[in-house]
């Protein structure tokens, strides 16, 4: 029983702690698939119903996202809009941003830096 427990608190842990959000290379851009983070939850005979986006960027677009992220990270609180995207941090937020995008939005955190540069 305890093995168990210990076994529901880890994955419960992995699962929060999971990004929400995954990114392809695709011919000269980057396609970034995402769980939109700020939907109001919804549900259907029980099961909850996941609202998605995609957002679209040329390489430097890309780059200029990383470099956004790491800049907003660094402030108390801050919004930065670009022509494709915003990236906001609020003050009540530690240690995320959150990515806007045609009314949907994800969050990033510094972990996930070493993840977008890989994709580059």
């Amino acid at each position: 029983m305890k093995i168990k427990l210990l076994l529901v608190t880890l994955l419960s842990c992995y699962y929060l702690n999971a990004q929400s959000y995954t990114v392809y290379k695709v011919d000269r851009g980057y396609e970034i698939n995402f769980i939109d983070e700020f939907n109001d939850k919804w549900f259907l005979d029980g099961e909850e119903i996941i609202s998605y986006g995609k957002l679209n960027l040329t390489e430097t677009e890309y780059k200029q996202l990383i470099k956004d992220i790491k800049r907003t990270l660094k402030q108390s609180e801050k919004e930065l809009d670009r022509p494709n995207y915003a990236v906001i941090k609020y003050g009540w937020v530690r240690d995320s941003v959150w990515v806007y995008y045609n009314k949907k939005a994800f969050s990033v955190t510094k972990e996930d830096i070493n993840y977008l540069n890989s994709k580059l």
